[in-house]
């Protein structure tokens, strides 16, 4: 054989044996991808379905499947979706369901999948209207890896506010004000729920110990592993979060949130009563501490000393001026959200602040 003809043939045979290591790489890597199944509860969703669903498609890194509820849409959400499901069935899967509120129907969607995806590592909550950066997903897999998974974990990040038209008005946390702690846990979540990502011990533990009434169901999940498990917050966003209608953030001047307050639309103790079902649902499994802390802060309306005992504690507070005025209106009141005084009678304290 001549040298070129041997040659040809080393080149043919490094090619070959090159190509056989690269599908190995491959293979390995696929098998390695954590399975995640996407939670999504859609109702009247068709301005802004197709953005969010593309988006899912996309992401990298992972194996991926997307569970939606439908909850009762009376426009087109609905057929966006059969048709999202029959051209890629191997993602897509849709349930159609009756009109039960966010909350429950998110709910439905994470105790069907449990039992029909047992071999899911991850599940993760999405909203119907946002986009996910194509690397969302597995940065929050590679933030989860090294934990330990034999506790309740939870993953969350940041976002990225944008209007209708996904122009960025501002990242949503400013890392520094974020506190995972306990005590903040029982008034506030810095969680929101679609950048969520938690583990099956979460999940399962979520299904097995469901509280007599849920009113926000990423708060509970929030809640549930700050207290049993870990909460792992990222400063980065990989999402843009729009905001539109109902769902903004911040909409209205501090006049204007303050007197929507004022008038009643924040419910009187939803906080105590948030706390009151979660001590309910999860006491056998909280420790002595937990159980104790969770307690002072149900029962604090007893007395003016239990209130004012709560009001001095400087580890349970909110994030930032106007909530945590609020929040001490409402100690003082004994309640959450009936008006201690008028608006009015502010006015001069938030005119000095410059609010």
């Amino acid at each position: 054989m001549s040298d070129l003809r041997i040659t040809h043939w080393l080149d043919l045979n490094d090619f070959a044996s090159s190509s056989v290591y690269q599908l190995i790489d491959s293979i390995v890597y696929i098998l390695s991808m954590k399975k995640i199944v996407v939670l999504l509860s859609t109702y009247n969703g068709e301005r802004f379905l197709c953005a969010q669903l593309d988006s899912l498609l996309i992401q990298e890194g992972v194996e991926l499947k997307v569970l939606v509820r439908d909850d009762g849409s009376s426009d087109s959400t609905w057929d966006l979706l059969i048709a999202y499901k029959e051209r890629y069935p191997m993602v897509f899967d849709a349930l159609e369901g009756e009109n039960v509120g966010f909350a429950m129907s998110f709910t439905r969607l994470l105790q069907r999948a449990v039992e029909r995806y047992n071999d899911a590592d991850y599940f993760a909550f999405c909203d119907q209207d946002d986009v996910w950066m194509p690397d969302k997903l597995k940065a929050a897999v590679d933030r989860l890896k090294g934990e330990d998974h034999s506790i309740p974990l939870v993953y969350c990040s940041n976002t990225t506010l944008v209007d209708v038209n996904l122009r960025v008005i501002r990242e949503a946390w400013d890392p520094r004000r974020v506190a995972l702690t306990k005590e903040r846990a029982l008034i506030q979540s810095f969680a929101t729920g679609c950048t969520m990502v938690f583990n099956r011990v979460a999940a399962e533990t979520y299904v097995t110990h469901l509280p007599e009434v849920i009113k926000v169901h990423d708060f509970l999940m929030y809640q549930l592993c700050m207290f049993l498990g870990k909460v792992v917050w990222d400063e980065k966003s990989y999402i843009l979060y729009r905001q539109h209608g109902n769902n903004q953030i911040g909409k209205k001047d501090f006049m204007g949130r303050m007197r929507k307050r004022m008038e009643g639309h924040y419910k009187e103790h939803v906080l105590e009563l948030q706390n009151r079902r979660f001590l309910a649902a999860y006491k056998d499994l909280l420790s002595e501490e937990a159980v104790w802390l969770i307690s002072r802060f149900v029962f604090s309306r007893k007395n003016w000393l239990t209130r004012l005992l709560l009001l001095l504690d400087g580890k349970i507070k909110y994030n930032g001026f106007e909530s945590n005025l609020f929040y001490v209106l409402k100690i003082i009141k004994g309640g959450v959200g009936l008006p201690l005084f008028s608006h009015r009678a502010l006015t001069p304290f938030v005119v000095r602040e410059g609010l």
